[in-house]
């Protein structure tokens, strides 16, 4: 009996349940409650609390701090290198494929080059490099040129669209309607882009040209439309894996080729939880897709005659590939107080924790076939 016991607890207490969500069940909370209380610095009569769990659990906070500190501060130091990378020859072909955020990416100069491109001081960063990897990509599938059409999804306060603009490209930019945004979080830490006001970047196109190139519309990624013509070019950054599922991510990848010319290009860039071969995040709000999820999405794409570039695999082995970032990350959240700490703080986050699993972003190009 008392391994029976102990072995429903542990399946209770796991970190995912059998359908791959985070575990919430009531068993989970009420324990959480438990180490709240015992983990207070003082008992109920203000003595200091001696007991076991107190001495485990006292100083997570101060470690995770810690952690983000010196992962921060060896970042800033290594900043100075990227502001010397000489990115004249640029830009160039090197071959991009799909592939995760890494170190020696953000040391290179194809990434350096567009964050000059964007207006945007470059740090190691992986929101930067995903708009790096989608603009090079771009850039050596012969499709960043006057005249070109494009449509992005999911794409909140993204400068793209007016890198688009001020190349003389036409774009769509898209977003899930107002209504159905409330409440999961885009809206209120500014990622979702309820006008078109909002993908308007000043200082990189001015107002005219923008006006010009850029339309925006409603759009649930999780049931694209045909709309009456087709593009050159898609795109989306970190948007589709909160579509609900892995498989509703999966199919969104392959349903935004049907807005695509023949041999048009898709971009896209997710979470990849890149230490684990079994485990992971799925039916929830952010899901978190495997090595084995783009392998099969790969196979799937080359039977129909599309073809990823890649995929490469291969996440780094500079040590901002090896700092792992920590929770929280939006300034005031938790004990990451706004009087201690600043976005400037934030010079490093290549890889960082998702629901307690390591993840990077994962860059995907397709050729739609011809």
């Amino acid at each position: 009996m008392k391994k029976y016991v102990q072995k429903v607890i542990h399946e209770l207490a796991t970190i995912t349940t059998r359908d791959k969500k985070p575990n919430i069940n009531d068993l989970k909370e009420y324990t959480q409650k438990v180490i709240r209380e015992l983990a207070m610095l003082t008992t109920s009569d203000k003595k200091p609390n001696i007991n076991d769990l107190w001495l485990a659990l006292k100083d997570v906070d101060v470690l995770r701090l810690n952690v983000k500190n010196f992962g921060y501060h060896i970042a800033r130091e290594m900043q100075p290198l990227l502001a010397s990378i000489d990115y004249s020859s640029e830009p160039r072909i090197h071959g991009l494929v799909s592939k995760p955020t890494t170190q020696i990416d953000v040391e290179s100069t194809w990434f350096r080059y567009w964050c000059n491109e964007i207006k945007a001081a470059p740090i190691y960063h992986r929101k930067l490099w995903e708009f790096a990897f989608l603009l090079q990509g771009l850039h050596e599938n012969g499709v960043l040129h006057e005249g070109k059409e494009g449509i992005g999804f999911g794409c909140g306060q993204e400068p793209l669209a007016s890198y688009f603009a001020s190349r003389k490209m036409k774009v769509v930019v898209t977003d899930l309607a107002p209504e159905k945004v409330a409440g999961l979080g885009w809206a209120e830490t500014g990622q979702h882009a309820s006008a078109l006001e909002q993908a308007y970047y000043p200082d990189i196109v001015s107002r005219e040209v923008f006006d010009q190139h850029v339309q925006h519309r409603y759009v649930d990624m999780n049931d694209v439309p045909n709309f009456g013509r087709e593009f050159d070019f898609c795109w989306s950054v970190c948007a589709l894996e909160h579509l609900g599922s892995i498989k509703n991510g999966l199919d969104f990848i392959r349903n935004s080729l049907s807005v695509l010319r023949p041999g048009g290009i898709a971009i896209h860039t997710t979470e990849f939880n890149y230490l684990s071969k079994d485990k992971t995040i799925d039916n929830w709000p952010t899901v978190l897709f495997l090595r084995e999820h783009f392998e099969e999405l790969a196979t799937l794409l080359s039977k129909q005659g599309h073809t990823m570039l890649g995929p490469d695999f291969n996440t780094g082995n500079g040590v901002l590939d090896r700092f792992i970032d920590v929770p929280p990350y939006a300034m005031g959240e938790g004990w990451l107080s706004r009087d201690q700490w600043s976005d400037a703080n934030q010079a490093g986050h290549l890889k960082l924790s998702i629901d307690g699993f390591p993840c990077t972003c994962f860059g995907i190009i397709i050729k739609k076939a011809h």
